[in-house]
Formats: structure tokens, C-alpha cells, sequence
């Protein structure tokens, strides 16, 4: 992940310099791919639908930067309200992204939560990827994310017919990813 902080998904020049560095460094490490994702400030203070929350200029600078490396526009999206999601999209694509990873938008933290979002999101790509065969941009998948656990992919899964989850796979206290959750999440989705 190329993210110089935590404290949202607006960042100053100092900020896109260091994510430009990180990017190039884990490149030259062996990186098969990256997650990042730029959103405009001035987005914020609108509720005008026509204006753009994702800062086209520098992910599509970042993406170009990856040198065809898949690259995913993360959980900045969670933040894009409803209202803006077709500009939204529309902007990911441009910028060249191959995936969204998303909990399903700003209603709520956990995927759970948003079945009806994420199963409009999946749809929604599906009806760009038929119309999309006479543009030249992919249309990125959507990879449902947000608390997702064994216990829950296989619903997640048939609701929002989403093909690509992620998870922390961590379960109780643990702080590290068990392997165990891996394996079922992974029965949970060959089963459905």
C-alpha cells in the first residue's frame, strides 16, 4: 500500500512526492502491484454531483508510474458519497486502475453493512464491462473488503456476486492473519 499517512485521503505536494518515492522503491523491491488512491480536497465542500472526487491528474500519475503493475484504488472510495459514485467510477477508470477495493461507501464500516451498496457497485461494473467493449479503458473490478471473515464471505459472496474479496483473515484477539480463516473463507467461496 503507497499511503504517506492516516489521517484521510487528501494529501499536499510533500505528501504525493513521498508516494511517488514509495512507489518507484517497491517497485525495484519486486512489487507485483499497488494499492493507493488520491482523493481532491475540494471534493468535500460540494455536493455537486459533476464535481470530481478523485484527483485524476496524480493517481494517473502514480498509475503510469507502476509501468502496467496492477494497481488498486483502495478504501478512498468508502468516503465518495453514493451521489458521486457514477463521475467516481468513471474518474477510477480513466486514471487506469485494474480494482476498487471497497466496504461497499460512507453508510457504513463494515461490508456487512453495505450488501445492497457492493451489490450495486458488482452490477454496475458488469453493465460498464458490456459497454465498455467499444472503450478503450478496463472497467475495474470491485474487491469487497471490510471485516470480511468466514463467517460472512459465503453471504457476501451470493448477495453481491462479487469475485474478489480481502481480508485480514485475523480472528479473535490475534494480530496476525491465521491461515485457518484463510482456508475456510476460501471453502466458504468454492461451496457457493
Amino acid at each position: 500500500m503507497v499511503r504517506p499517512h492516516a489521517e484521510g485521503f487528501y494529501y499536499e505536494e510533500f505528501d504525493f512526492e513521498v508516494m511517488k518515492q514509495t512507489l518507484n522503491s517497491l517497485k525495484s523491491c519486486g512489487a507485483d502491484g499497488f494499492v493507493f488512491g488520491i482523493l481532491n480536497r475540494s471534493s468535500k465542500q460540494t455536493c455537486d454531483p459533476n464535481v470530481s472526487w478523485v484527483d485524476v491528474s496524480r493517481n494517473k500519475e502514480l498509475v503510469q508510474l507502476a509501468d502496467g503493475l496492477p494497481c488498486t484504488f483502495h478504501r478512498a472510495f468508502d468516503v465518495i458519497p453514493e451521489s458521486h459514485w457514477d463521475n467516481a467510477l468513471s474518474d477510477i477508470m480513466e486514471c487506469g486502475f485494474t480494482s476498487i477495493l471497497t466496504n461497499g461507501g460512507p453508510s457504513g464500516t463494515r461490508a456487512m453493512e453495505c450488501v445492497d451498496q457492493l451489490n450495486t457497485l458488482v452490477h454496475y461494473k458488469m453493465q460498464l464491462q458490456g459497454e465498455s467493449k467499444l472503450q478503450s479503458n478496463r472497467v475495474p473490478e470491485i474487491i469487497v473488503g471490510g471485516n470480511v471473515r468466514a463467517s460472512n464471505i459465503g453471504l457476501l459472496h451470493n448477495i453481491t456476486g462479487a469475485s474478489a474479496f480481502h481480508s485480514a483473515a485475523l480472528v479473535d484477539t490475534q494480530e496476525v492473519a491465521s491461515a485457518t480463516e484463510v482456508f475456510k473463507m476460501k471453502d466458504e467461496i468454492t461451496r457457493g
